[in-house]
């Protein structure tokens, strides 16, 4: 009270004029507390904090945290791969697979993975962590058949795991993968409290919101839902990491339907890690923004489906398609599409600027020629006619985005120009915009002639899932029903490589057969760019393979005071 009346004392003896500048002095000192307060991670500007924040695109938000299930969602492979640790992890800055939660020895036929785990490793709720854990996650999980994810149940067809002592657990291979180890970056999942759940339940048990993990990273509340569609997720550091401890206390990660709410809200964040298009020009129009470019093992192409009997039998059509796309006039300097790179073999080790396909609107005709297919003198259409007096028209299929979002305007793009350059040389199309479950279901039957999507390699750029003859099926992705038993012998014979130089050489092999034999036309794959208002400093996106690889070394990251 003495305090109080002393103040107001004080207050009085000043002039009007004193007395208008400490109001203000006070306010504004009011006003840095309350944004302190309230907008920790950003508003008019960003102060030091200790918390930070993502903003990404993402339709469906951030829906699934556990690690099993994060093909299907990059928002939520970036919250698993904070909340939760594998065998092993990916180092961008070796563009390699290193040891994580265990130390790894392989045997000298190199078909038997012996992992000691580390000691002292805690899960989130203080638990112990242990061999049981991950025997738990393999054996009763990923291994067994009623497992929902086909793509990493597949990874592990024909592997059995076997606990050796209470610190060592091994996995043998019928023969030898050298790409086994990308699939032990997988997260591992606690059994003391998920024991008894069958593998075909987990996919939408309640643990997915709300997990217990190893990573540096801990989940103290569930995913925010907002009313515009936005969800949102605050990690706290996790005191039980047995790595480096990021300063950095507090992450958030905010989903936005659109990139129209991502652009909106710019001031919510300090980074978003995947922009591209349209919305990378106006990050780069920002000035608190600094955008790093980077690429990731990925493309987009045409698949021409090799089990219809015309398009199998066809390979000289098959070369006019391919021979009618000029490439560079799509993607590149003053091509249609923006932060786009030419893509001309799926080897994506491979230097694509040796595999470069020449584009030419005269041998195209001439191909289609030879293939048998004329214009009509007794017909007024601009299309060409087989022999049997049919048209030479194809079906092509692709996934209908939501309006108004980078990929919406990049398969419109795309698939006009490829229509268009069809078009001129007589080739009829007929396009079909699919929603995302009549595009699977479409997929899986293979009810299509062409088919425009992406594929991506992940970490270990195996093409076995993609080029080998046994994923020539409904839950596959040979896409095009390529078959060879060249290339297959190929694709399994580099998996037992472990020389480099001979890898590359039968990498090669590999591309010449797809190249000769035209069962594809690959168009482009993505430029994407970081951008970050440079509050933190640390992050490296140099050899990333999935954006959530910014987070390997965020132990290292630093607040810039």
């Amino acid at each position: 009270m003495k305090l109080l009346k002393w103040i107001i004392k004080v207050f009085k003896s000043y002039t009007y004029g004193d007395k208008i500048v400490s109001v203000l002095c006070v306010l504004a000192f009011l006003l840095m507390i309350l944004k302190m307060m309230v907008f920790p991670y950003g508003f008019f500007s960003f102060g030091v904090s200790n918390t930070y924040a993502e903003g990404i695109v993402a339709k469906n938000g951030i829906q699934n945290i556990n690690p099993l299930f994060v093909d299907y969602n990059d928002a939520d492979r970036d919250v698993s791969s904070l909340v939760f640790s594998g065998l092993m992890k990916y180092d961008p800055s070796k563009k390699a697979v290193v040891d994580d939660m265990g130390t790894m020895t392989l045997n000298e036929n190199k078909t038997e993975y012996t992992f000691k785990i580390k000691t002292g490793v805690k899960w989130h709720d203080g638990k112990a962590f242990s061999v049981d854990d991950v025997y738990f996650t393999y054996h009763d999980i990923v291994m067994d058949n009623d497992f929902p994810n086909e793509i990493l149940k597949a990874n592990f067809d024909g592997v059995t795991v076997e606990k050796v002592d209470e610190s060592t657990i091994k996995f043998k291979l019928l023969k030898p993968n050298i790409f086994f180890t990308t699939n032990l970056t997988t997260g591992i999942l606690p059994k003391h409290i998920l024991n008894g759940v069958k593998s075909y339940d987990l996919l939408q048990h309640t643990f997915n919101k709300l997990p217990v993990g190893t990573g540096p990273y801990m989940v103290t509340s569930p995913v925010e839902s907002f009313p515009d569609g936005r969800t949102q997720i605050t990690l706290t550091i996790s005191p039980y990491y047995y790595n480096q401890i990021s300063e950095i206390k507090n992450l958030r990660i905010i989903a936005y339907p659109t990139a129209d709410l991502l652009m909106e809200n710019m001031s919510s964040y300090n980074v978003s890690p995947r922009v591209t298009g349209g919305v990378a020009d106006v990050f780069k129009e920002n000035l608190r923004f600094k955008l790093l470019s980077y690429e990731l093992p990925q493309y987009t192409a045409m698949f021409f489906n090799l089990s219809k009997d015309l398009i199998k039998d066809n390979k000289k059509l098959r070369i006019g398609l391919q021979k009618a796309i000029d490439k560079d006039k799509l993607v590149g300097d003053g091509g249609i599409l923006k932060d786009k790179v030419r893509v001309d073999t799926p080897m994506m080790e491979l230097d694509q600027t040796a595999w470069g396909y020449k584009s030419d609107k005269t041998e195209a005709e001439g191909a289609l020629k030879d293939a048998g297919y004329t214009f009509s003198r007794e017909k007024l259409e601009d299309f060409r006619y087989g022999k049997d007096g049919k048209a030479l028209k194809l079906n092509l299929i692709s996934r209908l985005y939501d309006e108004g979002t980078p990929q919406y305007d990049e398969i419109k793009a795309t698939v006009s120009f490829l229509k268009e350059s069809w078009e001129a040389v007589g080739i009829g199309i007929d396009v079909e915009f699919l929603s995302s479950d009549d595009f699977k279901t479409r997929i899986m039957t293979r009810k299509y002639d062409i088919l425009l999507v992406g594929q991506s390699l992940g970490y270990n750029l195996d093409t076995y899932s993609f080029w080998h003859s046994s994923q020539a099926n409904a839950t596959g992705q040979n896409f095009s029903d390529y078959k060879s038993f060249a290339v297959d012998s190929l694709i399994e014979d580099v998996r037992s490589v472990f020389n480099q130089e001979k890898r590359n050489k039968e990498v090669a092999q590999i591309a010449t057969f797809i190249r000769d034999e035209v069962p594809a036309v690959f168009l482009y794959r993505p430029v994407y760019y970081y951008a970050t208002d440079s509050k933190v400093s640390g992050i490296l996106m140099e050899g990333a393979t999935f954006a959530s690889d910014r987070f390997f070394n965020i132990g290292e990251w630093k607040f810039e005071r």
